[in-house]
């Protein structure tokens, strides 16, 4: 059955047509090398400012909540850079950035510091996140996190990998032992309340709850089986759009906060699973969003 560019990036793995060499290239191969390229190269600009020690050059989005560094300019730059060099024609929409024309058929989306708080306080758990999309159908994502130089990757159809080798879910099927990450960044009321209620909902029911602070990373840490869920509202495409694909390849999924497929880049309150979970957390989280 041929997918439609609107269906789940999940299916039939791909099989190069009969009569041609295994070596045939499978569709996004090439586009997933360059996703892992410039992830690399903005997770590269990441620690080479890390590592200066110097001024951090941090201001602020909002009032106190959203901050952005000399490290996610140099990030944007250095994966913006690597895309554009192998596709010109290409758009890339990042969080601190846009080149070329955001209405064109194939478009980057790139968190190039994806937990810059964490990042500034000099927590451990940020990363760099590309993915691209195709005619509204996301085909290649990768996540970098420098520190610990792991590289989360994956191509629609083509699997997920952790620095090559096989991504699978976690196999927990219950949610009083799943360990779920609810996550907010804001400093406005009603959004503060939202958070509230949904780690009240959420505590009442998981075997633990945590706010890690990257939801890029948190994708490819369930992608990898370190977590069972995510749940976040108002998510921006270049936050989850790579570890959402990563996350499916692997055998999970993410959805809208009412259980609908979440396929479009449009920011979105959304949910992600190993999948065995998804359905009772979503139960769980009725009349939330």
């Amino acid at each position: 059955m041929t997918s439609s560019p609107e269906e789940p990036q999940t299916g039939p793995r791909w099989r190069p047509p009969a009569g041609s060499p295994v070596t045939a290239t499978r569709p996004g191969e090439t586009e997933l090398r360059v996703a892992t390229a410039a992830a690399r190269a903005g997770g590269a600009a990441v620690m080479r400012r890390l590592r200066a020690a110097g001024d951090l050059e941090i201001s602020y989005k909002d009032a106190r909540a959203n901050l952005v560094t000399a490290a996610d300019i140099e990030s944007q730059r250095a994966v913006t850079a690597t895309i554009r060099a192998a596709f010109p024609g290409h758009a890339v929409i990042g969080e601190e950035g846009t080149s070329g024309d955001p209405g064109a058929d194939r478009v980057w989306y790139v968190d190039p510091l994806d937990g810059t708080t964490n990042f500034a306080h000099g927590l451990p758990f940020f990363c760099v996140s590309v993915a691209l999309r195709e005619y509204g159908r996301t085909v290649a994502g990768a996540v970098c996190d420098p520190v610990r130089d792991e590289l989360f990757a994956a191509s629609a159809g083509g699997g997920a990998t952790l620095n090559g080798a096989r991504l699978r879910v976690s196999a927990v099927t219950r949610l009083d032992r799943a360990l779920i990450v609810a996550q907010a960044q804001t400093a406005v009321p009603a959004e503060i309340q939202a958070y509230a209620a949904l780690v009240q909902r959420l505590m009442s029911v998981a075997g633990g709850i945590r706010s890690l602070g990257s939801p890029a990373l948190t994708l490819c840490a369930i992608a990898a089986g370190r977590l069972e869920a995510y749940c976040e509202y108002t998510m921006d495409a270049w936050d989850i759009l790579a570890g959402q694909l990563i996350l499916a390849e692997a055998g999970g999924m993410l959805t809208l906060f009412d259980g609908q497929p979440h396929l479009t880049a449009e920011r979105a309150d959304v949910v992600a699973s190993n999948g065995h979970v998804h359905a009772d957390l979503i139960d769980v989280l009725r009349g939330l969003a």
